[in-house]
């Protein structure tokens, strides 16, 4: 590993583990606060919603739309209503109304299910999810959450099973969840094909025939004759799509109604055949209601007016809201409490929320429309036992979390690696360095004495070197003169051999 690639995985791994750390400090915090929750009084301690973010605390800007209006099966006074900016109780049969609030972070209320034994069992079914309430609506301190098995909390519906009072069904954007312990655990009971992405359950209806359930989806209705276990499509070429509400009657053979944006539709022998009803061929029928105790007698609403039949839909009458044949009906919904000969109806116009007690001959405001327009939010608040649990099972950051995830997992085996490379790296750079300083301290180390021995010994060895010169030198000189010498001796002898010989030459040549 190279000096540069050193420093850059130092950095790497520092902040890897910098992001690292504060992840799981965040997750043992909050783990530690949840444990000590009773001894530190932290159920006590409320944030306000302008702390949080917006989703905890969702209100519709505009308007007060109704969504849903259940009552106390056992004390049929007692009524709630869900709407887009709240949910509301009455104790008094719609005379005063108080809003409920605590503990309920989304505002958004498309259903309400009051348990029919127990009724300060109450549940209501939000866009972001089922909260609980044990104290009938006074403080909501549950929420049912995907790791219960609901897969998806937008919530369109919510009913008891009639049969079995622990059953409840939540009609969900892609599907029908069931739960068979009073919402602690679900499993989906109905998950349609979807061929243009998901498929909204927008209702569920529970036939007076045995254990049939019917359900309405955007592509169709779907029926079950086994407690939710199997589904199958019902009348899908006899009737259009985008089913808005469907009622059946306790008769033999079953009658059925169902209601679209094309008008009204029946079945005198349980859906073998259809009739696209003559008085409400054209209406957008968003709401049909039948009194149980005279199952001859039907309500319909449409958008514009409310229609009542007492001969079972073959003719119908307008019925008049607050003096107005057409008032224009976002909501109406029609309940026949135990107690009362009549039945209870609540209907909201764009201007109005309107209560009758009488079967719709006499109408009164109920002063929801001034509650509901009331939005500042300032009364919202969450305690800080939820906030933390929020976090620490990661549902604070959305889907973020599972990108938080990925990152820590990923993060923790590159940290891994990198501290090993690094470590190596940083032992061979300390070995290196050992060897070094261990070669600077030997060579400090050397004696004074071998020092000055080295020297004499150089000394030495120079005058030796020296006297071996001289004697080069004088054995050099003493062979120049000798062999001077011996030149000199030969030059000598080459004399007396010439002058020996003169004389025989002169007598041969005389």
């Amino acid at each position: 590993m190279r000096f540069q690639s050193f420093k850059t995985s130092r950095n790497f791994h520092k902040w890897t583990g910098f992001v690292c750390a504060i992840f799981f400090l965040m997750l043992a915090v909050s783990g530690i606060l949840l444990m000590h929750r009773d001894s530190l009084e932290l159920d006590k301690i409320e944030i306000q919603a302008k702390y949080l973010p917006d989703k905890y605390f969702k209100m519709i800007g505009e308007g007060f739309a109704l969504q849903a209006l259940t009552l106390n099966p056992k004390n049929p006074s007692i009524m709630f209503v869900g709407s887009q900016n709240g949910l509301f109780r009455s104790k008094d049969r719609g005379s005063t109304w108080t809003q409920l609030h605590e503990g309920l972070r989304n505002q958004n209320v498309r259903a309400i299910a009051v348990h029919p034994i127990m009724p300060q069992l109450v549940f209501a079914a939000t866009e972001r999810g089922i909260y609980i309430s044990e104290t009938g609506g006074d403080f909501w301190g549950g929420w049912i959450e995907e790791s219960s098995g609901l897969r998806n909390i937008d919530i369109r519906d919510l009913k008891f099973d009639p049969n079995d009072p622990e059953v409840l069904y939540a009609a969900t954007a892609d599907g029908v969840y069931k739960s068979d312990d009073e919402g602690d655990m679900w499993q989906a009971s109905f998950k349609p094909e979807k061929k243009d992405g998901r498929e909204s359950v927008r209702f569920i209806h529970f036939s007076s025939k045995g254990k049939t359930i019917y359900i309405g989806t955007d592509s169709g209705i779907f029926r079950s004759q086994d407690e939710g276990e199997t589904w199958t499509r019902q009348w899908e070429t006899a009737l259009p799509s985008r089913l808005k509400t469907l009622v059946s009657l306790d008769t033999e053979p079953e009658f059925l109604y169902a209601g679209f944006e094309t008008g009204l539709y029946k079945s005198f022998n349980h859906g073998i055949h259809w009739i696209h009803d003559k008085n409400l061929n054209t209406a957008f029928v968003h709401g049909l209601f039948v009194d149980p105790r005279q199952t001859t007698d039907l309500y319909a609403a449409t958008r514009e007016s409310l229609y009542h039949s007492a001969d079972g839909g073959d003719h119908w009458q307008v019925r008049s809201i607050d003096g107005d044949d057409e008032i224009g009906l976002d909501f109406i919904s029609i309940q026949f409490p135990s107690d009362m000969k009549a039945p209870m109806m609540l209907a909201a116009s764009r201007t109005q929320v309107l209560l009758s007690l009488d079967g719709g001959k006499h109408w009164k405001s109920t002063g929801l429309a001034e509650m509901l327009s009331e939005k500042t939010g300032t009364h919202l608040t969450m305690d800080l036992v939820k906030l933390l649990t929020e976090i620490h099972t990661g549902r604070f950051f959305g889907d973020l979390v599972f990108v938080l995830v990925d990152v820590s997992t990923v993060g923790l085996i590159l940290l891994i690696f990198s501290g090993i490379s690094l470590s190596l790296y940083r032992r061979k750079v300390s070995q290196s360095k050992k060897l070094k300083e261990r070669l600077k301290e030997e060579a400090q180390e050397v004696p004074v004495d071998a020092i000055l021995e080295i020297q004499e010994t150089a000394d030495d060895l120079s005058q030796e070197s020296h006297q071996i010169h001289d004697m080069i030198e004088h054995i050099n000189s003493h062979l120049a003169k000798c062999r001077t010498i011996y030149m000199t001796r030969e030059k000598r002898k080459s004399r007396r051999s010439v002058s020996t010989s003169s004389p025989s030459t002169k007598r041969c040549t005389t």
